[in-house]
Protein backbone atom coordinates (compact mmCIF):
# COMPACT_ATOMS: atom_id res chain seq x y z
CA UNK A 1 0.00 0.00 0.00
CA UNK A 2 2.99 2.55 0.55
CA UNK A 3 3.88 2.05 -2.55
CA UNK A 4 0.58 3.56 -4.19
CA UNK A 5 0.83 6.07 -1.70
CA UNK A 6 3.54 7.07 -2.57
CA UNK A 7 2.92 6.67 -6.64
CA UNK A 8 -0.31 9.09 -5.35
CA UNK A 9 1.27 11.61 -3.80
CA UNK A 10 4.28 12.17 -6.69
CA UNK A 11 1.81 12.87 -9.30
CA UNK A 12 -0.72 15.17 -6.79
CA UNK A 13 2.66 17.05 -6.17
CA UNK A 14 3.81 17.03 -9.83
CA UNK A 15 7.02 14.99 -9.13
CA UNK A 16 5.88 12.72 -11.93
CA UNK A 17 3.85 13.11 -14.94
CA UNK A 18 0.00 11.93 -15.23
CA UNK A 19 1.81 9.84 -18.07
CA UNK A 20 4.20 8.58 -15.48
CA UNK A 21 1.33 8.23 -12.83
CA UNK A 22 -0.55 5.88 -15.51
CA UNK A 23 2.27 3.43 -16.53
CA UNK A 24 3.03 2.98 -13.32
CA UNK A 25 0.26 2.92 -11.62
CA UNK A 26 -2.00 0.50 -13.90
CA UNK A 27 0.58 -2.47 -13.90
CA UNK A 28 1.16 -2.32 -9.96
CA UNK A 29 -2.06 -2.64 -8.84
CA UNK A 30 -3.12 -5.48 -11.03
CA UNK A 31 0.14 -7.35 -9.71
CA UNK A 32 0.10 -6.23 -6.04
CA UNK A 33 1.88 -8.88 -4.40
CA UNK A 34 0.25 -8.07 -0.53
CA UNK A 35 -3.30 -8.42 0.61
CA UNK A 36 -4.51 -4.80 1.90
CA UNK A 37 -5.34 -4.95 5.31
CA UNK A 38 -8.84 -3.86 4.83
CA UNK A 39 -11.83 -3.06 2.77
CA UNK A 40 -10.97 0.43 3.27
CA UNK A 41 -7.25 0.08 2.07
CA UNK A 42 -8.41 -2.20 -1.13
CA UNK A 43 -11.26 0.84 -2.09
CA UNK A 44 -8.55 3.60 -1.58
CA UNK A 45 -6.28 1.58 -4.31
CA UNK A 46 -8.68 0.68 -6.64
CA UNK A 47 -10.11 4.30 -6.77
CA UNK A 48 -5.91 5.04 -7.62
CA UNK A 49 -6.46 2.49 -10.02
CA UNK A 50 -9.33 3.97 -11.67
CA UNK A 51 -7.93 7.42 -12.10
CA UNK A 52 -5.17 6.00 -13.67
CA UNK A 53 -7.37 4.16 -15.99
CA UNK A 54 -9.45 7.01 -17.18
CA UNK A 55 -6.80 8.92 -17.55
CA UNK A 56 -4.79 6.38 -19.85
CA UNK A 57 -7.80 5.47 -22.32
CA UNK A 58 -5.86 6.51 -25.64
CA UNK A 59 -4.88 2.72 -26.00
CA UNK A 60 -8.89 2.22 -26.23
CA UNK A 61 -9.38 4.73 -29.08
CA UNK A 62 -11.17 7.00 -26.80
CA UNK A 63 -10.53 10.39 -25.27
CA UNK A 64 -8.82 10.37 -22.31
CA UNK A 65 -11.38 10.94 -19.57
CA UNK A 66 -9.37 12.39 -17.31
CA UNK A 67 -7.10 15.82 -17.98
CA UNK A 68 -3.72 16.78 -15.82
CA UNK A 69 -5.26 18.64 -13.22
CA UNK A 70 -8.34 16.22 -12.74
CA UNK A 71 -5.64 13.64 -12.28
CA UNK A 72 -3.51 15.25 -9.49
CA UNK A 73 -6.51 16.70 -7.71
CA UNK A 74 -7.74 13.15 -7.52
CA UNK A 75 -4.77 11.32 -6.66
CA UNK A 76 -4.14 13.81 -3.76
CA UNK A 77 -7.59 12.80 -2.19
CA UNK A 78 -6.72 9.23 -2.08
CA UNK A 79 -3.39 10.19 -0.86
CA UNK A 80 -4.62 11.61 1.69
CA UNK A 81 -7.46 8.80 2.39
CA UNK A 82 -4.21 6.47 2.34
CA UNK A 83 -2.14 8.61 4.82
CA UNK A 84 -5.01 8.06 7.07
CA UNK A 85 -5.04 4.54 6.91
CA UNK A 86 -1.88 3.75 7.27
CA UNK A 87 -1.56 4.93 10.73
Amino acid sequence: MEALLVLAEAVSEGRITPDEFATVCLPLYKHYPYRYPSEEHYQAATELFYIADDYDSTGLGMPDLLNDDQVRQRAADVARRMRMLLR
